[in-house]
């Protein structure tokens, strides 16, 4: 099919489906129709700054995948590590040089909501509550991706994570 054929809708557990929304788990039509990929995909889309990144499974039907895409500009302002980090990774920060901080922040949140995306909750489930470098006890695999190789500019992090059997 042509990509033109195509027109993305997205599906938020809080808002609905539907082309009109600008969040959520992407999904595709066809004409208007349901665009059935087999064997089926699980997608993910991150953007930041005006860059995107979709990942794209096939897996399992009980399996997902979520990514993020952020940007260090997003993460340096007073009173995000009270809302985004857990104790421990207040503690981790505590020791970082101050030129290293924000970097680490922004690896950290892409790691958060690529877990979240995948497990479905998004940010409807407290960032504080999940550990970004803890080992995850629902068999997610997680990996920060190489923002140079994909030809991202200083100051990307990004992350994928596959939860469920793939």
């Amino acid at each position: 099919m042509r990509p033109g054929d195509l027109t993305a809708t997205y599906s938020c557990p809080d808002c609905g489906t539907g082309p009109e929304l600008d969040h959520g788990r992407p999904r595709y039509q066809l004409h208007g129709a349901s665009a059935g990929f087999s064997p089926a995909l699980s997608l993910s889309l991150s953007r930041s700054r005006g860059w995107a990144l979709l990942a794209a499974g096939a897996l399992t039907p009980a399996a997902t995948v979520g990514i993020d895409l952020e940007h260090s500009s997003r993460v340096g302002f007073p009173g995000f590590d009270d809302v985004a980090l857990t104790p421990a990774e207040r503690q981790l920060l505590a020791v970082l040089p101050p030129n290293q901080a924000d970097p680490w922040r922004t690896a950290v949140w892409a790691r958060k909501e690529a877990l979240l995306k995948a497990r479905g909750t998004g940010l409807r489930l407290d960032p504080c509550s999940v550990e970004a470098f803890g080992e995850p006890t629902d068999g997610a695999v997680l990996v920060e991706l190489d923002t140079a190789a994909l030809g991202l500019p200083a100051g990307f992090a990004a992350a994928l994570a596959v939860v469920g059997p793939a």
